[in-house]
């Protein structure tokens, strides 16, 4: 008796042949999906004498917040001393840095216009630095600082909305 291969084409095609002819759609989708790439909503801001108005900013900010909410998602284990929560929350900081400084980096807490959106924004950098004193050392102080501005910035955030 004949054995045939599950790899065969033809009319026989077995059921491994279609999974295995998707698999590198499947990788070229992944690889894009992870290549950092991706737009956000602090792209192609443009910083005017005055700063941002709300139209242009809020989309930014909700998004900063967000990336925020996923960095503390990890601050409890950090600060227990659990080294891949650590790295984890490191990949997050990351992000975060990289949408603070599409949004103006320390323009941000240059004064704007809007009154507001000055205060939303030192509430987003004083939660930015304090994360990032809170992951170099891991310690209570900043990581509550860090959560307390990021809850300011919230309320902030949703009362301009």
């Amino acid at each position: 008796m004949l054995l045939e291969s599950p790899f065969t084409v033809g009319p026989q095609m077995s059921r491994l042949t279609a999974p295995l002819a998707l698999f590198p759609l499947f990788i070229a989708i992944l690889l894009t999906a992870c290549s950092g790439n991706r737009g956000t909503a602090c792209d192609n801001l443009v910083y005017k004498e005055e700063g941002l108005t709300r139209t242009e900013f809020l989309p930014c900010a909700a998004e900063i917040i967000a990336t925020m909410d996923k960095l503390d998602a990890h601050m409890d284990a950090v600060l227990k001393g659990d080294k891949r929560a650590r790295a984890e929350a490191r990949v997050q900081y990351d992000e975060l840095a990289e949408l603070i400084k599409k949004a103006g980096n320390r323009n941000l807490v240059e004064r704007w216009q809007d009154e507001s959106l000055t205060r939303l924004n030192v509430r987003i950098w004083n939660a930015y630095t304090s994360y990032q004193g809170a992951l170099r050392y891991p310690n209570d102080v900043d990581a509550n600082a860090a959560r307390r501005s990021k809850e300011e910035a919230r309320k902030i955030y949703e009362s301009l909305r």
